[in-house]
């Protein structure tokens, strides 16, 4: 007599009956699903939500500012805020991590720097970015390239939140290198240059692009934020602008443009991981 339960069965008969969906298609369940919960909760009032806005009207809203429609008083569409808030997100995310990948592979791979760099950097580490911004507002000014003033602020309080996530999880990845490695590849005559360059970089280049995605994902929260207070073109600028003239609607569209942009730019990052790491697919 078979010991599986019925439960198991049903399982397996459906697993063997039904065709399994594809990732895209899972995707766009999830959209859906996300979309359809909205929907009950505006439609039913569930925690006051019969006061926002209607999935429905938003989709309609967000279309029409792709086509064109400005959505602030001073004209501007959504593409020259997205692409304001881009630039400081990538200027932002590239210098951190120009400057934190080499740290972090020094200190993940030296006592004596670790022992030298790494207690300063712990210390200042759990501090939010956003933290940052007051002090940054009065040392760092805003710069103008022609009629387009940048300011640095904003800026640094990007680069503090995506350096972070990409020092640590690269010191991570440099101490997890194991260790027989090195020894065999010391034993066959390599030189410290080359074990850093064929043993522990590579090693290190999945902790490092996670470390990368990491940011860029804080990037995008932390220059939102430092947009609602510096104010100017950007992503933050419509949500704030949006929210003292009570328009719920294009704090959404808002808020649907950075997690739109904030997904590409993850996947993005993905891409450029499996391009450097061909072997972590196999």
């Amino acid at each position: 007599m078979s010991t599986r339960s019925t439960t198991e069965r049903i399982g397996e008969w459906f697993s063997g009956s039904l065709p399994s969906p594809t990732r895209g298609v899972r995707k766009l369940l999830s959209l859906v699903g996300f979309v359809a919960v909205w929907w009950l909760f505006y439609q039913f009032g569930v925690l006051n939500f019969e006061h926002f806005v209607s999935p429905w009207t938003t989709i309609v809203e967000f279309a029409g500012a792709l086509a064109g429609q400005p959505l602030t008083e001073g004209g501007n569409t959504i593409y020259l805020h997205a692409a304001y808030s881009a630039v400081r997100v990538a200027v932002g995310v590239g210098i951190a991590a120009i400057l934190a990948i080499p740290l972090g592979l020094v200190v993940g791979t030296s006592q004596r720097w670790e022992s030298l760099v790494y207690p300063a950097f712990e210390a200042l580490r759990p501090i939010p970015p956003i933290a940052w911004l007051p002090i940054a507002i009065i040392v760092l000014p805003a710069v103008a390239i022609g009629s387009v003033s940048i300011p640095l602020s904003a800026l640094f309080v990007v680069f503090i939140g995506a350096f972070f996530p990409i020092y640590t999880n690269t010191i991570e990845g440099a101490r997890n290198v194991e260790s027989e490695y090195r020894r065999a590849a010391e034993s066959l005559g390599a030189s410290r240059t080359n074990v850093f360059r064929h043993i522990v970089l590579p090693a290190t280049l999945p902790a490092i692009v996670t470390g990368l995605s990491l940011g860029v994902g804080l990037g995008w929260i932390t220059v939102v934020a430092a947009e609602l207070v510096t104010g100017g073109p950007g992503i933050g600028y419509i949500i704030i602008q949006a929210s003292r003239l009570l328009n719920n609607q294009a704090v959404v569209i808002g808020m649907i443009g950075v997690g739109a942009l904030g997904y590409a730019s993850s996947a993005l990052v993905v891409a450029l991981g499996r391009w450097l790491t061909p072997w972590s697919e196999t």
